[in-house]
Order: C-alpha cells, then structure tokens, then sequence
C-alpha cells in the first residue's frame, strides 16, 4: 500500500518534472505564465487554498486556460503531493494529454474500501445528529433528505445532515478520504447561490497524516477541521448545547520565519465565526493572526533599516574627513558594516579610501542636508563638480539625489556664472550616449538601496532599462 505524503503547510508546493501543460494563459491579465514557475512559487497552504478557488469557478469564471488551447484547466496533484495541471475537457486536439483513461469512479473503486467507509459514514453522521439534537436552538433537523433549490427547482443536493441553526439553514457534509474536489467545489456554490452554509465535518484528524482531500478541506477554511465524535456528542448532550472540536494551525515567528503548531479544541457550535460567502466555519483566525505577526515582523525590520541608516548618516556627516580618526571611530565603522552584513547588504570595509562609499555618501548627503558634507567646500555647487570630476559612476545617483532633496533653486542660485548649468546638459548627454565613466557601479546598488531607498529604486530601474531618456 501507498504510503501518504503529508507536505508542512509553509511548505513550497512541487510541480510534477515534466507536465503535459508547461504553458499557462492567465485569462484576467492575458499574459503568459509558466505552469511549473507558477506552482513552485507558492506556499502549500496557499496553492491548496488557490486549488478550491480555481475548480469551484472553472465552469463559471475560469481562472487559466491552456496556453496551447482554448480549454479551461485546473490543478491536480499526483499520489506525491505534486502538482499540474489539467484540462477540463480534452477532445484530442490539443498535443497536451492530461486525463486519465480511468474514471472518476474507477479511480475511486480502485483506492477505497467502500463498504467499511459507509459504516464509518453512518456513525459520524449519527454523531452530528445527536449534537444538533441536544441543543435546542437548533431545529428542523433531517439526516439524508433532499435540499431543493429555492431558485431553480430542478437542482438539488442531499447533505448528510441539514438543520436549522443559529447561523441560519446549514448543510452538514461527512468527509472521510473520498471526496472529490470538483464535488466539494459543486456543493459549496450550490449553497453559496442558497445564501445558506455548507460545513465538512470530520470523524478525526490527524495533523501528521493528511490526505490532499482533507487538505482541499483545511485550507480553504482559514486552516480549521471540525471533528464531531463521540466525546464531542457526548458532551453536547450533557450540556444542552452543540459542541465540536476544532483541530488549527496557531503562527510564530521563531527565528525570523513563520512557524506552526496544531493544536485542538472543543468549542461550541454557534461561537465558531461563519461566513457563507467564502463557505467557512472556524473557531481559530489563522490567516489574521498570521497576517498580524508578519506586518509586525515586517514593522519591525523596517524601523530597525531605519535606525540603522540614521546612524550611518550621523556618523557620516561628522567624521572628519582630514585627519585620521581614533580607533573608536574607527570601530564604529566596522560594527556598522557588520550589521550591514547581518542584513545581507554587502558594504566596503574601509569609510575612507573606498570610493564606493566616500563619493556616495558624501554627495547624497550633501544633497540632503543642502549643505557640503565629506568635504571642506562651501557651496553645494562645488560637490556637485567634485563628484563629477573624481566620482563620475555617482553622477547619475547625485543627480537623482538633487531632484529627491529639492535642489533645484539652491544650484541655480550658486550657479552664477552658469558653468554647471552648460556642464549638466554636457554630461546628460553623456549618460545617453553610454559614456561609461558616468555608468553606475553596480557593486554599489545593494549599499546605496540600503541607504537611500527612492533613489537607490531609480538608479536600479535605470541600469536594468538602459540609458533611456525617460529615466534622467
């Protein structure tokens, strides 16, 4: 027998080697996407979640097509958890072969045992009955009766179990392994168009070993199970009130990176948070509270960049550019080019001689402050020439700096006889043509991004574009 494959939420997801699809077409944006890119680029938890979605809307809004054809397809996944995708309907014309040449039943037929898994059936259904009987909020309660539609009478489901509930009118549905995704996709917008509220509901759940259909289940219900069993029936019948017990992923930061633990509880039915839009019912937010740890994570990275950059620049505007520094200056530098490291932010070792660093700092700062830093000049015009003379590969992240600080007026000003106004027009000229002593180091990038974010942005964006007018 086929050992499962249980894959860590956080997990990237796999694409099979050698897809027959190789070529998506996103059908919103129009644009060409790279089947096993795409897959490989996502979460597990969230390539399951986006795997619901796109097979509940294939019919209706379809998400991606095959590049090759017309054809809406969807994500499959192999016995090894690894994923492709699949045309909804092939007639042979497209050279991309996709479907098995055995049927949803056969298939089926083949993996389960149907007749031990009807028992097992029976008795979970018996226990959610039980649950919702104890509790008399709940009402009109019937185990396998048809559901007809209130807006076209020929369509109708039979839910395990349907009753009235606090949360309104709820289809109750017993998973055990053998659920298909496109009927679980078919009967959560049956009950979405009935603006009523369809849950899966569990015998057990063993975290550790997950089925891709308990999956399908887990991760588009913001990562909750509802598991009704005997302790849980027992227990709403004792206390006159429908309990379930509800298995969660709770999010930590550990060392930087989002981590997850299981855990378990039994809560009481009408206190889990519903929403028949998106077809859930959970008692634990884990897509909000993962979302708060990371913005905070984020906020905190971002306040300490911050912090960082403000005390380099402290530190840059008053060392003293003629004399020697003491040694505990000059340590300062050096315990400033290690947190630098610890950001992955490559710097130059030495403050002083290394013009990746001297010319820079010293003509965005001056920029800055609107004030000549790094040397003993009087006038902004004057760094400006210096940089241009001694540190043409600065010129352009000097001029970018200019702009960014609102310099304009000040350098007009201190142009009185016009010399740099003549000299600027020389070397914009210059950058278009390619001159190469005016090209951007690109070993500077990462440390002039760190530094000076915006116009770190603009001298990336103009190395990768080339020398285009529109950039200077």
């Amino acid at each position: 027998m086929r050992r499962n494959i249980t894959v860590d939420p956080l997990a990237y997801a796999n694409p099979v080697q050698n897809p027959e699809i190789t070529e998506l077409l996103d059908l919103a944006s129009g644009e060409i996407l790279d089947a096993i890119q795409w897959i490989s680029a996502r979460r597990y938890d969230h390539l399951i979640a986006d795997r619901v979605s796109i097979r509940e809307n294939l019919s209706t809004d379809p998400r991606f097509s095959c590049a090759l054809c017309p054809v809406p397809v969807y994500l499959v996944s192999s016995p090894e958890k690894r994923f492709f995708f699949r045309h909804k309907s092939e007639d042979g014309s497209c050279p991309a072969k996709t479907r098995s040449v055995l049927s949803r039943e056969e298939i089926q037929a083949l993996k389960y045992d149907g007749q031990r898994e009807s028992e097992a059936h029976k008795t979970a259904k018996a226990h959610i009955v039980r649950s919702l009987a104890a509790d008399p909020t709940n009402s009109e309660i019937h185990s396998e009766r048809q559901w007809r539609s209130t807006r076209n009478p020929s369509s109708r489901r039979q839910p395990d179990v349907q009753a009235q509930t606090v949360f309104g009118r709820v289809a109750f549905e017993v998973q055990l392994s053998t659920t298909f995704l496109d009927v679980v996709a078919e009967r959560r917008s049956f009950y979405r168009q009935e603006g009523a509220l369809l849950i899966w509901v569990m015998a057990g759940f063993n975290p550790d070993d997950r089925r891709l259909t308990t999956d399908d289940l887990l991760f588009s219900n913001n990562s909750n199970i509802l598991v009704v069993d005997e302790e849980t029936a027992q227990l709403s019948e004792q206390e006159s009130c429908c309990y379930v017990r509800c298995h969660y992923r709770v999010p930590d930061i550990i060392d930087g990176s989002l981590r997850d633990c299981w855990k378990n509880e039994i809560v009481a039915f009408r206190d889990l948070t519903v929403d028949p839009d998106s077809q859930t019912a959970w008692a634990y937010d884990y897509a909000g509270q993962a979302d708060l740890l990371l913005q905070r994570q984020e906020a905190t990275r971002l306040e300490d960049e911050e912090d960082l950059r403000q005390r380099i620049c402290s530190f840059w505007i008053t060392r003293n550019q003629q004399t020697p520094e003491t040694v505990s200056r000059a340590k300062i530098w050096q315990d400033f080019v290690f947190e630098l490291s610890a950001k992955g932010v490559r710097a130059p070792i030495n403050d002083r001689y290394d013009r990746a660093v001297t010319g820079l700092m010293n003509g965005v700062l001056s920029a800055r402050e609107k004030t000549p830093v790094g040397w003993d000049f009087k006038s902004l015009i004057q760094v400006v020439h210096r940089i241009c003379d001694g540190y043409p590969e600065h010129a352009l992240a000097l001029g970018f700096a200019l702009r960014e600080y609102e310099c304009d007026d000040l350098i007009k000003a201190q142009d009185k006889k016009g010399k740099w106004a003549k000299r600027s027009q020389a070397i914009r000229q210059a950058i278009l043509n390619g001159d190469e002593r005016f090209v951007p180091d690109p070993e500077t990038l990462p440390f002039l991004k760190f530094m000076f974010p915006s116009i770190g942005a603009r001298v990336e964006k103009f190395l990768a574009s080339g020398l285009a007018k529109s950039q200077f």
